[in-house]
């Protein structure tokens, strides 16, 4: 057992497979009784030695339908829930990098403690790892006149402020922050580069299939809580929506989520993301975006990030599917100088591929292209292309694919059972997750990756796959292909 003296008490960890993890850290007051709907409050001090032993509970949130449960969905939910979890190799170390995690679920599912998500092997690496919780859904990202807005974001600055206050303890340097996320994560990790309370709070930035600017106006997330609160019967307002329960919140978040997701598939959205809950923009937190943050950041996206929701269009939909993925391929303006820019590319021939193809471009690689060409501050780029040995439509780089890679951490699919194995095929490349884990960790420490930065002369991308390599300009023509058609918030 390891014991060590925070800002508001002592706590006591444990030795787990040769680094000390520190579990359910407070970072914040429960969010909920007089705390709900407000801004971030700090908790109570305590006497005596905490337990950090056991992870604690993830914010209130719906049963979370990813097929590798066991990984990244949160097994129990709970109040006191604004903590995080450190990983650090050594708390008597002085000036380590430390890596602050914002999980992904679309700001809906998930929690910082899940086993998908362990910091073992970058505090094996040397790096001291945070993993977050932050509110969820309707108490995180409802936006709710004469309640905090953003609430969720404002959770992770407070986290962010925590790590300033007491990572020295756990062997960390609070100069050398670097922040990084994955989907719901890496659009959190955009967002926070537009937060003016979080200048200053951390170094740099890696973003993973995100979206710069993936928020929206106060007008149309007002929509989102009028829907919420007619399904509630209570009023818009916070008094109306303080007094529902936990369990009725998590039921009308998943309900929120089931219209939001059929309104786009009818073709009432811009199909970017299946969630209502995000970001609003023009705020006291969040005044614009994309952020502006003079911090060096590594983004990127995989090659198919929206095969899986194609796939899942073709499930749900069966005969309907053609219909759906026509309306789909209208909104994000599909036509015929895009037909033979993927057909060239990448031999695109069918339908299905084109949309995916032209989905993924539209809602991830073009939008990450454009904010890196758009900010002076350095910007390395990277696309994940590689692809499992399976059977289709799974043998594709999908969204999250590259999760076990970064961490260095296949072993870890072994507990994703079935559906890991279905997903990552039989043996997925060691090779390609020490090469990504290193570069993650040299990005950390350094603020380097290790390959030229993305810039207008060469545009320069790292691309991972079984073989490696940076190459000039990987999105050349269909970068060319969508130069001038608007994409979703640039």
């Amino acid at each position: 057992m390891t014991r060590v003296r925070t800002e508001y008490g002592t706590v006591e960890g444990l030795l787990d497979d040769g680094v000390h993890l520190f579990r359910a850290l407070p970072y914040a007051a429960p969010p909920f009784g007089r705390n709900r709907f407000r801004a971030p409050q700090p908790p109570e001090p305590w006497d005596g030695v905490r337990d950090a032993t056991r992870p604690g509970v993830a914010p209130p949130q719906p049963s979370d339908p990813n097929p590798m449960t066991a990984l990244y969905a949160a097994p129990e939910t709970g109040e006191d829930c604004l903590t995080l979890e450190v990983t650090t190799p050594d708390p008597g170390a002085r000036g380590l990098p430390v890596l602050v995690h914002f999980h992904g679920g679309g700001f809906v599912f998930g929690a910082g403690s899940l086993p998908g998500y362990r910091g073992h092997s970058f505090a094996r690496s040397g790096v001291v790892h945070v993993g977050v919780n932050y509110r969820l859904g309707i108490d995180g990202f409802l936006h709710v006149d004469g309640a905090a807005d953003n609430r969720g974001l404002r959770d992770q600055t407070a986290a962010l402020e925590w790590v300033q206050r007491n990572i020295s303890a756990f062997g960390g340097d609070p100069s050398n922050v670097t922040v990084f996320g994955q989907s719901g994560g890496a659009v959190a990790t955009f967002d926070q580069l537009a937060m003016p309370a979080s200048r200053g709070l951390f170094a740099r930035a890696i973003a993973q299939s995100g979206h710069p600017a993936a928020t929206v106006d106060a007008d149309e997330a007002r929509k989102v809580t009028r829907q919420v609160a007619r399904m509630l019967r209570v009023a818009p307002t916070v008094e109306g929506l303080s007094g529902v329960s936990l369990p009725r919140t998590a039921e009308a978040t998943r309900k929120a989520l089931e219209r939001f997701a059929l309104g786009l598939l009818v073709g009432r959205r811009a199909p970017l993301l299946i969630s209502p809950f995000r970001g609003v923009h023009d705020t006291e937190t969040l005044p614009s975006v994309p952020g502006t943050a003079d911090v060096p950041v590594l983004a990127g996206t995989t090659r198919n990030e929206m095969i899986g929701l194609t796939a899942a269009i073709a499930d749900v939909a069966g005969p309907l599917a053609p219909m759906l993925r026509r309306g789909i391929g209208r909104a994000v303006r599909v036509d015929g100088a895009l037909r033979a820019v993927y057909r060239g590319t990448r031999g695109i021939t069918d339908h299905a591929s084109l949309v995916e193809a032209a989905w993924t471009d539209w809602g991830f690689r073009i939008p990450t292209l454009r904010f890196a060409e758009s900010r002076p501050a350095p910007t390395w780029i990277y696309e994940f292309r590689w692809q499992p040995d399976t059977l289709p439509p799974l043998r594709h780089a999908a969204h999250g694919l590259e999760l076990p890679f970064v961490r260095d951490d296949l072993d870890l699919l072994t507990t994703g059972g079935a559906a890991a194995r279905e997903l990552f095929g039989p043996e997925p490349p060691k090779e390609l997750a020490g090469e990504m884990h290193s570069t993650w960790v040299r990005f950390a420490s350094t603020g380097d990756p290790g390959w030229a930065r993305y810039e207008p002369s060469a545009r320069t991308t790292m691309v991972f796959d079984a073989v490696s390599a940076a190459v000039s300009d990987a999105a050349g023509p269909e970068r060319t292909a969508w130069d001038g058609r608007p994409v979703h918030g640039l």
